[in-house]
């Protein structure tokens, strides 16, 4: 891995919308490190019968040396207090846990920048993140419409689609209209320019 760009995976729901559509991989097809927190897996596949549970799990298997299952301890603490409570269950742990490998001082160095993938999530209004100016938050929708204006898939309007009818209704969010022209066009020239390295 290392890459200029990586895509932390924030939350749950990009990869449940993408698993739920069958499309995972499209977290690949943007020349990115690809970084999901322990805790943000956990809450997509601590039940592997929820929808998308077991393509996540498969698609990570397939995929574990073009992804990164970033420990932490937000999870751990969690994970250990699971022995004697079984049924435990934490609010915003994946959240917790996307916070604690954003701020690891290490995470990005350099020209490296990084993309918050998330849904209704707001981790950037939330805390205080060191290189804010080197990290955007975009929407599942935000990607997808990006990967298509960059003709690396057909339709970002057909993964909502395929999802809605596998009994998932993702979050429409839009995060890029809230960013500057100047900050989508450097968006839009990352993951073009990532590719033809």
């Amino acid at each position: 891995m290392s890459r200029d760009l990586k895509i932390f995976v924030v939350d749950t729901g990009p990869l449940i919308t993408l698993a739920a559509a069958h499309v995972l991989d499209y977290l690949l097809y943007v020349a990115a490190d690809v970084v999901v927190p322990d805790a943000v897996l956990h809450e997509a596949t601590f039940d592997a019968a929820r929808l998308g549970a077991q393509d996540i799990i498969d698609w990570v298997k397939a995929h574990r040396l073009d992804i990164e299952i970033a420990p932490t301890k937000a999870y751990q603490i969690f994970d250990a207090a699971r022995a004697s409570i079984p049924n435990l269950r934490q609010p915003d742990l994946g959240e917790r846990a996307a916070v604690e490998v954003i701020e690891e001082p290490d995470r990005l160095l350099g020209a490296e920048r990084g993309i918050l993938l998330c849904e209704e999530t707001a981790v950037l209004k939330r805390i205080a993140v060191r290189d804010r100016e080197r990290i955007v938050e975009l929407s599942t929708l935000d990607f997808l419409r990006i990967l298509e204006a960059e003709r690396r898939i057909q339709s970002a309007d057909h993964v909502f689609e395929l999802a809605d009818k596998a009994a998932r209704s993702p979050s429409r969010a839009e995060k890029m209209p809230g960013h500057d022209d100047a900050t989508r066009a450097a968006i839009q020239d990352l993951v073009r320019t990532r590719d033809s390295n």
